[in-house]
């Protein structure tokens, strides 16, 4: 195994996480200086980038700039490259950034803004915003290091080597334990002092305060800087976003293998939706429980680490005869990506709490409300949306994991987007395109029913209160 190979990696890791970070950060001032509906359609903008399946991604670029894509004749841009997998991972991380720095900029209020009266422009984006953004911009920067470099789809796709990849390679080719523990290490390494930089710091949850008034911010942030976000945002909007989604959704082939895409890979549809939707409930709920304990920030270790080395670890732990009731079903699968993520659930839900007005909580005890009208009237506006947040994020990252599942995945398990990844690196692009938008469907699925159902909330509550 080549260590040059480990080199690549970390430099690919690393221009994805630069270019990442300050196209998020910049674009986070965009939002800052938004209000009202305009600011809920943007947000939903950049949190719908961030929801695009990596495969989807992929597939919709080399549609217009692979070997035969659209734009090739008129574009001279190699998609299967170095620079072309950066490009690619910085369109699908860039929102982290974001909306990290968007969290933080909100605690900017008119009392520090009218310490400096005289700083506007970037005067204010040097002295000001940039400190206060500092600790967010830090760690979403390494968030989307770990997942650049452990990123072995994307890479794979690409035809771009990488140190995590060639790892899951050798050792899916000869199950070499001695092997996986001789390079394991290095894996684990850069993990390990990730974490350490990482750990201790808050994070700036959007909802944690509501922030200074737009207009006051747009006067100080001046008129250049405030439409450079601005020609930034819908840029990347269009590129990130709309380009994708028009490729796909114009291509006639993707309707056209609709059904038949249904029909072969249902089971695969089921698994995705099932390992996802239970990984996501049960780090959700265990949060809620935990959140109170700090020594679970050490949980951030199994987010850092690559999926491929979790993989081999729990195949060594649980490859054994008396176990293959676990080994050889979905609880294998869901127990490795709750471990894996289980750190954004406990720090999400952690956020959600530091949130609620103790002050309120103290006079619902002293009045002896029940735990439902607590619930109803207190808990659930202020803390409800967030919750659903972070059990979406982690819905998310499972439905699009292949790096965790793909090396202890039971016959019978396969996940859509192994089934979307393993045709796309074999070059099989019969129904790709289909199962691309089945797999965004998946995506949008809880929306579309977390919707519904706080309408019937909604509806239930008032009739309640009649």
């Amino acid at each position: 195994m080549s260590w040059g190979l480990l080199i690549d990696s970390c430099l690919l890791a690393f221009l994805v996480t630069l270019l990442a970070v300050v196209v998020g950060w910049c674009i986070s001032l965009f939002l800052v200086g938004a209000s009202g509906w305009k600011r809920v359609i943007f947000l939903v903008g950049v949190v719908a980038t961030f929801s695009l399946p990596p495969f989807f991604v992929v597939n919709s670029w080399l549609g217009l700039f692979g070997k035969v894509g659209l734009l090739k004749s008129w574009v001279s841009i190699d998609a299967y490259s170095f620079g072309g997998a950066t490009w690619v991972l910085v369109m699908m991380f860039w929102p982290v950034p974001c909306l990290m720095s968007f969290g933080a900029l909100k605690r900017l209020t008119p009392e520090l803004l009218d310490a400096e009266p005289g700083i506007r422009g970037f005067g204010l984006l040097k002295y000001v915003l940039f400190p206060l953004s500092y600790s967010a911009l830090f760690q979403s920067g390494v968030i989307v290091f770990v997942l650049a470099f452990n990123n072995i789809a994307v890479p794979a796709i690409l035809q771009v080597k990488v140190f995590p990849a060639q790892f899951w390679v050798q050792f899916s080719s000869t199950y070499n334990f001695q092997m996986a523990w001789q390079y394991g290490w290095v894996l684990a390494l850069i993990p390990m002092v990730l974490l350490l930089a990482f750990n201790g710091r808050m994070i700036a949850w959007p909802w944690e305060s509501q922030g200074l008034d737009s207009n006051v911010f747009l006067e100080r942030l001046g008129y250049i800087i405030r439409n450079l976000s601005a020609v930034l945002f819908g840029g990347t909007i269009v590129i990130s976003l709309l380009l994708p989604l028009g490729q796909l959704l114009l291509n006639a082939r993707t309707w056209l293998d609709f059904s038949g895409a249904i029909q072969a890979g249902s089971r695969s549809i089921f698994n995705s939706f099932w390992f996802a939707f239970l990984t996501a409930s049960s780090v959700s709920v265990i949060g809620v429980l935990t959140s109170s304990y700090k020594v679970f920030r050490l949980t951030w270790l199994f987010l850092f680490l690559p999926g491929v080395l979790l993989g081999v670890v729990w195949i060594s732990i649980f490859n054994r005869p008396s176990l293959d009731w676990f080994y050889g079903g979905g609880c294998m699968v869901v127990t490795a990506l709750s471990l894996r993520y289980f750190a954004f659930g406990w720090e999400g839900m952690r956020g959600a709490k530091n949130s609620i007005d103790a002050d309120l909580v103290s006079a619902t005890d002293l009045f002896g409300v029940s735990w439902w009208q607590r619930w109803r009237h207190l808990l659930q506006p202020q803390v409800g949306w967030a919750i659903f947040a972070v059990w979406y994020v982690i819905y998310l990252l499972c439905l699009w994991d292949t790096e965790t599942v793909v090396l202890i995945v039971p016959p019978g398990g396969e996940t859509l987007a192994l089934r979307v990844f393993n045709l796309l690196h074999y070059g099989h692009h019969s129904q790709v395109n289909a199962l691309c938008l089945i797999l965004l469907l998946l995506a949008l699925l809880p929306l579309v029913l977390g919707f519904v159902l706080s309408l019937i909330i909604k509806k239930w509550l008032k009739q309640d209160d009649l």
